[in-house]
This record gives structure tokens, C-alpha cells and sequence, in this order.
């Protein structure tokens, strides 16, 4: 047995632990990619409640598209209060999405969806909560705002770097646009993680789809290779590691 071991970073999330060595590599960036209503931003912020409910990790949701109280309200189904743990000081949620509704940002503070500005506003919120955990909500929408593949791999490089120092660990999620065979808007997304989970929902008959997910890439890790099976239940997502779907 090698004496190196990667310290992991459970997700809490059933059955997806057990494809990836026990959890993410600690400090690492791990992209979570599919088309819309696919779960992205429900297992991202699973991710989040976990951590600050199971494993005592507090987290950051930073939200660029739905608004705040749409995704407290949409997580509440689940059994998931994230009201209340921001009222604990073990969840920040970052309202940078167009409605400003919860938490108004001015020009001056966030001109342009500059990088540095978000790097900011982001790492005051982790600095405040000691967060260890981040989530980016999506990423999607601030790849329209580049319109240089290469500015915009280089600034979401920065960024990841500077958010995961000191061992924190960001999830990323990107839509995958219909009819595109990528990962992302640009395709950079992947390159910037060093971990991409793709989620599906596929349609196998007139009535009726198939949701699954795919560790695409894990970095350090032997994670599985298959297309599990993957529901939203009552309680949020749940992979089943035993059931083997289609991508």
C-alpha cells in the first residue's frame, strides 16, 4: 500500500461516495456538467447542506442565475433548510444572479462580472464563515460574458486556484446546451477541474426518462467508469452504484 493517501471530502450525497474513493480530493475543483434539469444545482448544494450538517465544514453557494429564495425554497422540499443554517453561520448564499433580490450589488463593487471582483466578494464570505466548501452557480453564465476563449480560460483558472487555496473545495456547475457535445459553453469548463461529473436525463420511451450520472474524470482517483443509475428523491439525490444506466 502506497504511503501517500489522498485526504477526501465526503459529499453525503448516497451512493456517489462510494464511485469516487470515499469523496472528492480535498482542494480540488470538480465540475458537475449536464443539460438543464438534469439535478446540477441540487447535488452542488447537497453538497453544501452536507458538509455543514454531517461534517461540520461550512459552506458558500455563490448563485450567478436563480435567485436565493428559489433555491431555499426549491431545497426546503427536500428537507433541506438552508435558511437556517445561514441564520447558524454555516451557509453563506452569494445572491449574484440578475434579480439582486437578496443581496443588491453595486456597480462599483461588481463592475462587468470582472474576476476579481467576484474572487472579492466571494473569499469575503469564505473568510467570514471559515468556509471549506464553495459552490459556483452557475459558470455557464459567466462564460457568455467573455467573448476570448483564452481570457476566459486564463481568469476562471486564477479563480478556481485562489478559492481552493488552502485546501477548500470548489464545485462547479455548467449547462450543457442542447444539441452540443461538450461540457460547457466554451468547453473550458473541463479543463479547468480536475474532477467532471456529467448528469443525464434521458428520454427512453414516449413517457418516460432515465436519470443517471458518469464520473467522467477524477484525478488521483480509481473512480468508477460506468453510467450509474441516479434518482431525485424526497430526500434529494441518491445514486445507486448496483443499477447501471444510459448516457
Amino acid at each position: 500500500m502506497s504511503e501517500f493517501t489522498i485526504e477526501r471530502v465526503k459529499t453525503g450525497i448516497p451512493g456517489l461516495d462510494e464511485l469516487i474513493e470515499g469523496g472528492f480530493p480535498k482542494g480540488d475543483t470538480i465540475l458537475v456538467a449536464g443539460k438543464a434539469g438534469t439535478g446540477k444545482s441540487i447535488l452542488a448544494t447537497q453538497f453544501l447542506y452536507n458538509g455543514a450538517v454531517t461534517y461540520d465544514e461550512a459552506g458558500v453557494l455563490v448563485t450567478l442565475e436563480e435567485a436565493p429564495k428559489m433555491i431555499r425554497r426549491n431545497m426546503l422540499r427536500f428537507g433541506m433548510d438552508l435558511k437556517k443554517l445561514e441564520e447558524e453561520g454555516k451557509l453563506a448564499v452569494v445572491d449574484l444572479s440578475p434579480s439582486k433580490e437578496a443581496t443588491p450589488v453595486t456597480i462599483g463593487e461588481y463592475p462587468s462580472f470582472d474576476l476579481s471582483g467576484l474572487e472579492a466578494i466571494i473569499m469575503n464570505h469564505v473568510k467570514k464563515l471559515g468556509a471549506k466548501r464553495i459552490v459556483l452557480d452557475t459558470l455557464s453564465i459567466m462564460a457568455y460574458k467573455f467573448k476570448s476563449r483564452d481570457i476566459l480560460r486564463e481568469e476562471f483558472f486564477k479563480l478556481a486556484a485562489h478559492l481552493t487555496d488552502e485546501g477548500r473545495t470548489l464545485v462547479l456547475t455548467s449547462e450543457i446546451p442542447e444539441q452540443h457535445d461538450g461540457l460547457g459553453v466554451f468547453d473550458i469548463e473541463a479543463f479547468l477541474a480536475s474532477g467532471v461529473i456529467v448528469l443525464y436525463n434521458e428520454k427512453i420511451s414516449e413517457t418516460s426518462r432515465s436519470r443517471s450520472i458518469e464520473v467522467l474524470k477524477l484525478r488521483g482517483s480509481q473512480h468508477s467508469s460506468r453510467i450509474h443509475s441516479m434518482r431525485i428523491t424526497e430526500d434529494g439525490i441518491r445514486v445507486f452504484p448496483g443499477e447501471i444506466g444510459s448516457g
